[in-house]
């Protein structure tokens, strides 16, 4: 069982006292060394960054999510400084009207977790844990993660993802050396997860070497999702069935350029809010030569609005070792976190085709491991 951990945490928020100007959207980047999470303005006609505060957290960042009002961030956290175990934990933020941040409490969950999500109605915490192969979910309560387990289900190693659909009543969880998406129906008043019929799918054949599912984007109109897939760099589309909450595998493509020499694996996956264009962040684990650049890269497909069909746009140069990216409230602009360069790259999105042009490159703390944007209430 979790314990339940609260912090003198509003002594601990050293949130800058400089103040957010009339944004209109923040964005907000975590860093695993820099222990930090920096807000930036986002400028509305060029995408440009102003960096406007830094929220220092009470162990190593990782992934967030939003609350499903926007009123908070959800952080993953490890090696949480009052802890001599350096036991993992969730900090819930709130979020001003200028999207600057309050580090409000700080609760110990299971394990570490390299992905977290607050379900529909923002009353459950979901967590996917990578290491020992499980998902949990916690109590959130007034938009504050209070650390209560209210369920632990065992799945299979490599736990990398956890989605919900747009019904809120069934849960999606990508598993990359099983090849497998697990499938859960969850009761959002309990917090329980219950396995699907079937319990899990498998990802795409192994022969093509573009499969083992790692992130999950759910389309905004369509019954469709789509994953990344880690071994090798690729994309899968899924036909979703929502009144059963499963998932059938439709169309795999390649995310790498056909001149691409080494090893990749892919990471992130986002959606434009229209559903038109999706991106799939690459990296190169390929050993190199002292001098030889790397290959790390962004791959764009167009989305087909009647079929869902995936037909390529293009391959883009990014920043260093691309784990985590975002697109922007907008669907104008995108952006990419090099977790091996300290980089974020900053591209525009074409509107007609959904090629990315690259805008501006800005330094982060060390280690930048999760990126995403919202809307400002000024």
């Amino acid at each position: 069982m979790a314990r339940f951990n609260v912090f003198a945490i509003a002594a601990a928020a050293t949130f800058s006292m400089l103040q957010l100007s009339e944004a209109g959207q923040v964005l907000y980047l975590a860093s695993t060394q820099a222990k930090t999470i920096v807000a930036y303005e986002v400028n509305e006609q060029t995408g440009a960054l102003t960096q406007q505060g830094s929220t220092e957290l009470p162990g190593n960042a990782g992934p967030m999510a939003f609350s499903p009002d926007k009123a908070f961030v959800y952080a993953a956290v490890t090696g949480l400084a009052d802890k001599a175990d350096k036991k993992a934990g969730v900090v819930t933020l709130a979020r001003d009207e200028d999207g600057s941040l309050t580090l409000r409490q700080t609760a110990t969950i299971m394990n570490r977790a390299p992905y977290i999500r607050a379900n529909r109605d923002g009353s459950v915490l979901l967590a996917a844990h990578y290491g020992p192969g499980d998902v949990t979910t916690y109590r959130i309560a007034d938009g504050i993660c209070t650390g209560e387990l209210l369920d632990h289900k065992v799945t299979d190693k490599t736990a990398h993802c956890i989605e919900i659909d747009p019904s809120g009543d069934f849960v999606l969880v990508p598993h990359t050396s099983p090849n497998k998406v697990y499938q859960f129906r969850l009761n959002s008043k309990t917090g329980q997860l219950t396995p699907n019929d079937p319990p899990f799918v498998d990802g795409p054949d192994e022969d093509h070497l573009y499969h083992q599912p790692r992130h999950y984007a759910h389309h905004p109109t369509l019954k469709m999702a789509f994953t990344s897939n880690e071994r090798g760099g690729g994309i899968s589309s899924w036909n979703f069935d929502d009144s059963k909450g499963t998932l059938t595998l439709k169309q795999t493509l390649s995310t790498l350029p056909p001149d691409f020499e080494g090893n990749s694996a892919a990471a992130d996956i986002n959606i434009t809010p229209d559903g038109r264009f999706a991106y799939v962040s690459n990296r190169d684990v390929t050993k190199r030569e002292d001098g030889e650049p790397s290959q790390d890269t962004l791959a764009g497909f167009s989305i087909d609005q009647k079929t869902g069909d995936m037909k390529l746009i293009g391959y883009f140069a990014t920043a260093r070792f691309p784990r985590a990216f975002c697109i922007d409230a907008s669907g104008k602009f995108l952006y990419a976190a090099g977790q091996r360069s300290a980089q974020l790259f900053a591209y525009s999105i074409n509107q007609k085709t959904g090629a990315l042009k690259h805008t501006g490159t800005y330094k982060t703390g060390g280690s930048p491991i999760w990126v995403m944007c919202a809307e400002t209430d000024r």
